[in-house]
């Protein structure tokens, strides 16, 4: 079996600016590139880049799969639009493989790696096996506050660990205490599902998880109410960060407001 790997990168916030399109286009002669997503299939070879430089400075996500098994999913997140102090509670590595869920602090933004190596090898592969535009609608949870996904990771790489009495030599120390089961299991979107293939998460696992875990109406919440709350100083504020299209400006406005209504 020959050879295959494909990086793809996305960014959502915002379009590439000619420059950086012209940039990202010298980064390979096998560079696919549009205004706002980058493309780079090998056959031998690799990618000449840091995967996390490029996302950290062009892109908000990259999906990395491999025919020998390994597969990759990096975002890019502004510091003031996640909680790492909750994403932190999925983060695991181990001494027995390089499968990894970790959180990377780089000056204003954070890189969430999500790697899986298969140890029992791949298949062959195409570059349309699996697309970085439904994949990267995890962001868009994780930004919610919705750990579904790394909840269902977390979960495997944990059930994969060897057993302590066969395998002495290995260390658990880096394994942390298991994390919050995220509620709405049962309820699993196109791009969960998604998710849920590509890293090749056995249905033992989801079923468990599900099982533990409870369903939970989502809070209705006025925002139109909770926007005269907001000082008028403060409302003209939000609104030229409009005007000057400032990315995921939703997204944190929300966040605002909803601690506005706790108060």
């Amino acid at each position: 079996m020959s050879e295959f790997q494909c990086y793809q990168f996305k960014s959502f916030d915002r379009p590439l600016t000619e420059d950086e399109r012209k940039e990202v286009g010298t980064w390979s002669s096998r560079a696919q590139v549009t205004s706002d997503s980058a493309t780079f299939i090998y056959h031998y070879g690799d990618f000449r880049k840091s995967p996390e430089w490029a996302v950290a400075l062009y892109f908000d996500a990259m999906i990395y799969f491999a025919n020998w098994g390994t597969r990759r999913l990096l975002f890019r997140f502004p510091a003031s639009l996640i909680d790492a102090k909750a994403l932190k509670k999925f983060c695991i590595e181990n001494d027995w493989s390089s499968d990894c869920i970790g959180l990377e602090k780089r000056e204003s933004v954070y890189l969430l790696d999500l790697h899986f190596s298969n140890e029992e090898g791949g298949r062959w592969m195409e570059q349309d096996d699996f697309g970085i535009d439904l994949l990267g609608k995890i962001r868009d949870d994780l930004m919610e506050g919705d750990y579904r996904a790394l909840y269902l990771l977390w979960a495997k790489f944990a059930a994969d660990a060897p057993d302590e009495d066969e395998e002495e030599d290995y260390k658990h120390d880096k394994v942390l205490p298991p994390p919050p089961v995220p509620p709405n299991l049962k309820n699993l979107d196109a791009h969960l599902n998604a998710f849920i293939e590509f890293f090749e998460i056995d249905d033992s696992i989801v079923c468990e998880a599900q099982a533990a875990s409870e369903e939970q109406v989502r809070e209705t919440i006025d925002y139109k109410k909770l926007l005269h709350l907001l000082p008028d100083e403060e409302r003209i504020e939000w609104l030229e960060r409009v005007i000057e299209g400032e990315p995921k400006l939703g997204v944190l406005l929300k966040k605002r407001l909803k601690k506005l209504g706790k108060l």
